[in-house]
C-alpha cells in the first residue's frame, strides 16, 4: 500500500523544517564576525569600538548556542544535555538562542553578559517586551553564586552583578516598527524630592532589552546593521547573498560561516518550496470545486505526483 501523507504528517514535516531553519539561523548568527556588528550597534559600551576591537572583546569560549535553559534551576550542563537529548521539536523547555560574554579592557568589572534571540514573529500574540524582560531578568538572577553572592561575608555582594543585554532580532515586523532599533532599560523617575542634595543610584541600566526591527527589504534601510541583517536573512540566491555581505558589509566568509550560511539558505529554499506546493494544491482544489478539471484529467497530464493526487482525492 503506497504511503499517503496525512495533514498531520505534513504539518509535522513543515514544523520540523521551520525548527531546523530557526536553529540554522541561530548557528549563523553565533559566528563572531556577526556577533561583533550586532553588539557594536546595540551595546552602548561598544559603540566607539571598531569591529576588530569588538571581536577581541568577545569571549569565544563563552558562546553557547541552544544550550542554556531560560527556566531557573536548569543551568547545570549535565541537566541541559539530558534535557536536550529528550527534547521533542516544538515542545519542552525554552532555551536561550545565543548566550555569551564580552569583556572590555579593564578586567572583570567590565564583563557584560549578552543574549541574542532570532524572532520570526514580532507579534506572537503576547508582549514581546515582557518576554524580553523575563529573559533579561533570568540573565541577572542566574548570576547568583556565579558572578555575585548574597553572603554577608562578601562586602561587595550585589555590586558584582554584571550588566546584561537581551537583544532580539525581529524579522516579520509591523509597519510601525520596521527599520528601527529600540533599547529598553531602567530609568529613575523622582516622585518627590524634599532636599537639594538628592543623589540617584548609579548603574540603573544593569538590565537592557533591545529590539532590532528589520525592514524586510535588502535595499531599504540606511542603517549598517539592519541592512546587513536584511541581506543575511533575505530570500535570495546564496552566492549573491554572500557576495553582497562581503562587498557591502566587509563580512569575512570563514569556512564555518560559509557552510552554515549554505545550510540556512537550503532550508529557507525548502520552506519556500513547501509554501509553493501548498499554494498549488489549494489552486487545484479550487479548480476541482469549480468544475474546471477532474482528477482523471490531472492524472492523464502526468504533471502531478501521486502524493498531490492522493491529497486532492481526500
Amino acid at each position: 500500500m503506497p504511503y499517503i501523507k496525512t495533514t498531520l504528517a505534513k504539518n509535522i514535516e513543515s514544523e520540523n523544517l521551520d525548527i531546523r531553519y530557526d536553529r540554522s539561523v541561530t548557528c549563523v548568527l553565533g559566528n563572531i564576525p556577526l556577533l561583533a556588528p550586532i553588539t557594536k550597534y546595540t551595546v552602548k559600551e561598544l559603540k566607539d569600538y571598531s569591529i576588530p576591537m569588538v571581536e577581541q572583546c568577545i569571549d569565544a569560549d563563552s558562546i553557547q548556542i541552544n544550550q542554556i535553559f531560560v527556566e531557573p534551576g536548569l543551568t547545570n550542563r549535565k541537566i541541559v544535555n539530558d534535557e536536550l537529548e529528550n527534547k521533542i521539536p516544538g515542545e519542552g523547555r525554552v532555551i536561550f538562542d545565543i548566550r555569551f560574554t564580552i569583556t572590555l579592557p579593564g578586567g572583570s568589572k567590565t564583563k557584560i553578559i549578552i543574549n541574542i534571540e532570532a524572532q520570526q514573529k514580532s507579534n506572537p500574540g503576547y508582549s514581546l517586551l515582557n518576554r524580553g524582560i523575563f529573559y533579561a531578568a533570568r540573565l541577572i538572577s542566574a548570576q547568583l553564586s556565579v558572578e555575585f553572592t548574597n553572603d554577608g561575608s562578601d562586602k561587595e555582594q550585589y555590586d558584582n552583578i554584571k550588566k546584561v543585554y537581551s537583544i532580539w532580532i525581529c524579522m516579520d515586523c509591523p509597519e510601525d516598527k520596521k527599520d528601527s532599533i529600540i533599547n529598553y532599560s531602567f530609568e529613575p523617575h523622582i516622585i518627590y524630592q524634599g532636599n537639594d542634595k538628592l543623589k540617584l543610584y548609579p548603574n540603573c541600566d544593569l538590565m537592557n532589552i533591545t529590539f532590532i526591527h528589520l525592514s524586510g527589504k535588502p535595499d531599504h534601510s540606511h542603517h549598517q546593521l539592519i541592512s546587513m541583517l536584511d541581506i543575511l536573512l533575505a530570500r535570495m540566491d546564496t552566492e549573491t547573498k554572500k557576495k553582497r555581505l562581503q562587498e557591502e558589509h566587509n563580512l569575512p566568509m570563514t569556512i564555518k560561516l560559509e557552510k552554515e550560511m549554505n545550510d540556512m539558505c537550503n532550508l529557507s529554499s525548502g520552506i519556500r518550496e513547501e509554501g509553493i506546493r501548498e499554494g498549488e494544491l489549494n489552486t487545484l482544489k479550487n479548480m476541482l470545486k469549480a468544475g474546471l478539471t477532474t482528477i482523471e484529467k490531472l492524472k492523464e497530464s502526468g504533471l502531478y505526483s501521486p502524493d498531490v493526487l492522493a491529497a486532492l482525492s481526500n
